[in-house]
């Protein structure tokens, strides 16, 4: 066989796509599995919403699209900026793409050279280490800090971490797994670190309209001396409930979205346009479209915590936004002799109590498990007595 790209040969799997597919598979052979390892809402997509695409479609919007987003659809996403997060962006600085997960991957692979170093606090997205190699970079993943949600970025961390090699910072707030927010203190120490540095600031913001107990604010509001070398990244997989639909976009120097979108034209080509037509009246709806199921998610959230509570040799920090709970399993895996993982456990939970959550090593967390409380509350209580059961075979 010929030899294959080193660099990609270094990429793994998603481990959530990998373990959602698994649980899909058991419950194919009648197994009734309570999944937990999903990154979407169970809301579908706001009829409205659907009712433009089909719209569209009768309307013959099924041809190709620009590159990097239609004219009303950037116009959109410029006016949501400005509404949302304060921030004025022109239509050549923003991108909209096939889910932010394209664009990110995009921006990697415009703004990245060989051997470029990004810092990556812990814990992370699955998905920024994997997509830095890919683009070939070499991701640094900052220590997992005592209290994940409470301080999701530890400054001494960053500089121990950082390198003459460092080029880029990828944050993420609300956090996916932790659900933790940086508070105004922490942004403001953040931002004027930031400020001294030359580092592309990689802002990943897509669970912004799921912030339970203050508000979401962008670091660049704070910092607005930061323009020439941030990029927020959002979608409307999250607020919208459109995760299939695959609408991200992001907004920053005008080189670099053209970088982006260039890109673009050479991989997805373009969003299709009854899709942009779905999104620009979504985003147009702002966070008001899913206010109520936003806040069944915080009733969903405070029922999981008050569980939690109740199972002895876990603990986990409240998260503030997003829809996860990072669960501290160590005890639990100790009393056990340490004769597991968390990915073993995890496996052994799928099998033995049929419930999926993501071994937290693949967030950068050893020992923790991802609780995804993105189902009713029925799913939920019965989940963690399952998961309590697990964990009190493991001491047996």
């Amino acid at each position: 066989m010929n030899s294959l790209s080193r660099r990609i040969l270094q990429v793994k799997s998603s481990p959530t796509v990998a373990l959602n597919a698994k649980a899909k598979a058991l419950a194919k052979e009648g197994i009734k599995v309570l999944n937990f390892a999903v990154g979407e809402p169970d809301f579908p997509t706001p009829k409205a919403v659907v009712d433009k695409a089909v719209e569209a479609l009768h309307a013959g919007r099924t041809k190709y699209g620009p590159a990097g987003g239609g004219p009303e659809f950037l116009a959109a996403i410029a006016a949501k900026l400005e509404r949302d997060n304060g921030l004025k962006f022109a239509t050549n600085e923003i991108v909209a793409g096939i889910g932010a997960k394209e664009i990110l991957f995009h921006i990697f692979l415009a703004l990245l050279n060989d051997g470029d170093e990004v810092l990556i606090p812990s814990p992370y997205w699955v998905s920024y280490p994997d997509q830095v190699i890919a683009a070939g970079g070499k991701p640094v993943a900052l220590p997992l800090p005592n209290d994940v949600a409470a301080n999701p970025i530890s400054i001494d961390a960053l500089k121990k971490a950082e390198s003459s090699r460092t080029v880029a910072i990828a944050l993420n707030s609300p956090n996916n797994p932790a659900g933790s927010m940086m508070d105004p203190q922490l942004l403001q120490e953040l931002g004027r670190y930031l400020s001294d540095k030359p580092w592309w600031i990689i802002s990943d913001e897509i669970y912004e309209y799921m912030a339970f107990d203050k508000p979401h604010v962008s670091l660049l509001k704070l910092f607005p001396q930061l323009r020439d070398r941030f990029i927020l990244v959002n979608g409307l997989s999250k607020g919208a409930a459109m995760t299939g639909w695959r609408v991200g976009y992001c907004a920053g120097p005008a080189p670099v979205m053209k970088l982006v979108r260039d890109l673009q034209s050479h991989s997805s080509t373009c969003l299709p346009p009854f899709i942009e037509d779905a999104a620009t009246f979504a985003i147009n709806q702002g966070p008001n479209l899913l206010k109520s199921e936003i806040g069944v998610l915080r009733k969903r959230r405070d029922l999981a915590m008050s569980l939690l509570n109740k199972i002895p040799n876990v603990k986990f920090a409240q998260p503030h936004g997003a829809f996860y709970i990072l669960i501290d399993v160590r005890e639990a895996l100790a009393k056990a002799g340490g004769k597991l993982d968390t990915f073993a456990l995890s496996e052994k939970l799928l099998l033995e109590q049929h419930i999926a959550l993501v071994p937290g090593d693949a967030f950068g967390a050893p020992g923790y498990l991802r609780f995804s409380y993105t189902c009713d509350e029925a799913t939920i209580t019965a989940g963690l007595e399952r998961l309590a059961e697990g964990l009190a075979k493991l001491g047996k």
